[in-house]
């Protein structure tokens, strides 16, 4: 079983609506923390155009979408050719619009294809690592929305995402083990039209991944300056 020294888990990033920034943060990222092991939580693609929800008209048509979020995963898939993605919500909307229309699956490009992805590029309904310090990592997209809880009910160290306004750490010891869970927060642009629709929530979504150390959770924040723009700091 391969065990991993540093996992970098890479949040929800909804390309073409990422935050401008995104690239240079995670590029930053790879060179303090040297991964040998990326996961992308989902959501890596936003859809909002083919999405179950009534559509902006200020917003890109679905061939337009889909066009500008592939010419913006190009420098991701330069920069991380090899990565475990978590199948997720806004990544399956392709297929759930299928099954609504009736047209089965295999009719349908891989998902992968459709977004030219490297091949390097896995996709996982749910995976499980294990860290150098032999500590297993149980990672999907939105098993739970309390980390803590489902760390407990699991017995294992977990992360999720699809929650852009959590960003957490939560710790837990029944005396004999120790175990965590991990909310990995965003990478929106929270100034994007695509969003609109949460600008009046008390809460609001939390920039920034996660890194998993031998077996130990950090978070890592995207700060912002007043214009929204990264402040080029990696903690």
């Amino acid at each position: 079983m391969k065990k991993y020294k540093s996992i970098l888990v890479i949040s929800d990033t909804h390309f073409p609506y990422h935050h401008p920034d995104t690239i240079d943060f995670l590029r930053k990222i790879k060179a303090k923390y040297k991964p040998d092991n990326v996961v992308h939580i989902g959501d890596e693609i936003d859809g909002q155009s083919i999405s179950m929800h009534d559509h902006s008209p200020e917003l890109m048509a679905p061939a337009d979408e889909f066009a500008a979020a592939i010419k913006k995963l190009q420098p991701l898939y330069k920069l991380f050719p090899n990565v475990d993605v978590l199948e997720s919500n806004h990544g399956s909307l392709v297929y759930r619009r299928g099954e609504k229309f009736g047209i089965p699956r295999h009719v349908l490009k891989s998902y992968g294809a459709m977004i030219e992805a490297p091949k390097g590029w896995r996709w996982h309904y749910d995976l499980v690592l294990t860290c150098s310090n032999g500590e297993q990592v149980y990672f999907h997209h939105a098993r739970s929305s309390n980390a803590l809880r489902a760390s407990q009910q699991m017995g294992t160290n977990v992360v999720f995402g699809h929650h852009h306004n959590k960003f957490s750490i939560e710790h837990w010891t029944s005396g004999i083990v120790k175990k965590w869970g991990m909310f990995v927060g965003c990478l929106i642009d929270i100034k994007s039209l695509a969003y609109a629709y949460g600008r009046n929530n008390l809460t609001q979504p939390i920039l920034g991944c996660g890194v998993i150390l031998e077996g130990q959770a950090r978070l890592i924040p995207l700060n912002v300056d007043k214009n929204g723009r990264w402040d080029g700091k990696v903690n």
